[in-house]
Order: structure tokens, then sequence, then C-alpha cells
């Protein structure tokens, strides 16, 4: 014990994080799995695939960020191009602890709950489906579709919807605390109402598709602010993190924002 205390100790908040993901997506943990109902409706919905793929998602989740916080420090922060990349960059790592902590917490819940999705009799083709009769509750399952094994009872939370909120409300409050100090354009506005809007609206795909039930679009939801508000106010500072190493020039030219590389 005191062995793994001494190695815990000389582990940062990143490797703790990763390791417990691991240990999650390895399904090193004890996994529960609810039963259902025989015929149940709710469960009966044919699969007809992902409007938004994971693959798609995550590409969004990863790379937009980062190329939107290189965009605006860059423009707002024209004369110092090598300490705009810096602030950048900061913000972006903790941007990505948040998005791994959301992460974690997403798929530990899936785990710790296994739900049935509403796809299920489609993409899990359960044995005892075939058996049994009116109302009847079936406790525990095989699935005969093994590739489907891993996520037909992977419905609770939507995390689709909690990573998807957190990337779009993240990029439309930073734009906002960024520019806020400016006139804004067109093109900031526009840019801040696409990204909740394509957050939502992927929110909104996951019941049409039958990928998952309201309520786990909503407790999906309900997950995402929290860990977006630790991310926006406590990792990243509100956006504004001051090294008092770095002093600000005390010549900055008109219309120019004030950029302050946080203290990593």
């Amino acid at each position: 014990m005191d062995r793994v205390k001494l190695l815990w100790s000389k582990t940062n908040r990143w490797h703790r994080v990763i390791l417990i993901l691991l240990i999650v997506e390895l399904r090193l943990l004890p996994s529960r799995q609810l039963g259902f109902y025989c015929n149940d409706p709710a469960l009966s919905h044919p699969f007809t695939g992902d409007t938004i793929s994971w693959k798609w998602l995550l590409a969004t989740v990863v790379f937009l960020p980062l190329v939107v916080l290189l965009i605006v420090e860059r423009v707002y922060n024209k004369d110092d191009a090598g300490r705009s990349k810096e602030q950048a960059l900061c913000w972006y790592k903790e941007y990505m602890y948040g998005v791994l902590i959301n992460l974690m917490v997403v798929q530990l819940l899936k785990i710790l709950v296994g739900e049935p999705r509403p796809d299920f009799f489609d993409t899990c083709n359960p044995q005892e489906a075939g058996t049994c009769t009116g109302s009847e509750y079936v406790s525990s399952y095989t699935c005969l579709k093994t590739h489907w094994l891993s996520q037909s009872d992977k419905s609770f939370p939507s995390g689709h919807t909690s990573l998807a909120l957190h990337t779009g409300f993240f990029i439309a409050y930073y734009l906002h605390q960024r520019t806020k100090r400016l006139v804004r354009s067109r093109a900031i506005l526009c840019a801040q109402v696409l990204s909740i809007v394509s957050a939502v609206y992927c929110a909104i795909s996951r019941i049409t598709d039958h990928r998952h039930h309201w309520w786990d679009v909503l407790a999906g939801a309900a997950l995402g602010v929290p860990i977006l508000f630790y991310t926006v106010a406590s990792l990243c500072k509100n956006f504004d993190c001051p090294n008092p190493g770095k002093e600000e020039s005390s010549h900055e030219k008109p219309g120019t924002a004030t950029v302050t590389v946080c203290d990593t």
C-alpha cells in the first residue's frame, strides 16, 4: 500500500485522469447490466446509424477549439506571434484536460449503469428475447451480435451530448470573453451562434437517431455544465491568466486586446 501511495504521489493530474480512463475503457472495473422487458417498444427501434459519428465528434472536439484559439489570439495580438501562440496553447491544454474529465465521468457512468439503448433489440439481439413472452422482465441476457456487446447497454448518459456541449459552449464563451472589449464583428457572433446550435443539434440527433433515450441526453447535458464551468472558471481562470513573470507592454496599439499568458 505504501508503494502504491508513493507511485501515486509521483503522478500529476494528467497521469491520474488518463489512468482512470484507461481502467474504465479496459473494463477492469465491475460493470452493471440492466435487464429489459420483453417486446419493450422503447428498446425496439431499428439501428439506422449515427448522424454524427464518434470519429467526427472527436475530431471536432480535439481540433476545432485549437484552430479557434490560435486564430483569435493571433488576430488580436498581431505584434507578438510567439506569445499569442503560447497563450492559445496554454488555454487549449486546460480545455483538453476538461475534455478528459468529461470523457472519464461519462464512460464510468455508462459502465456503472448499463442501460440498454433504444435500438437494443436490433443491435444486441439478446438470446433471451426469443423465449420470453408478454411483459416478462429479463434480468440478464447474452447478445448474439457480439460486435455490439460493449455498446448496446451503454445508453446512459449521452457522451455525444456532453462532449458536444462542452466544446460548443467553450468556444462561444471564449469568443465572448476575448472580444468583449472590442467591437464585435458579425463573424464572431455567427461563430458563437454556430457553435451553440451545432452542439444542440448533436444532442437532438442522439434522440432522433434512437441511439439514446431523452433522459440520457438530458443527463449528458447536466454532466457537461459543471465540468465546463470548472474548465473555464478554474482551469482557464475565465480566460484571464496573468503570469507574474511576464509584464504587459505599456505601449499597446488601440483596438488590440490584452493578452496574458497563464502560468502553467
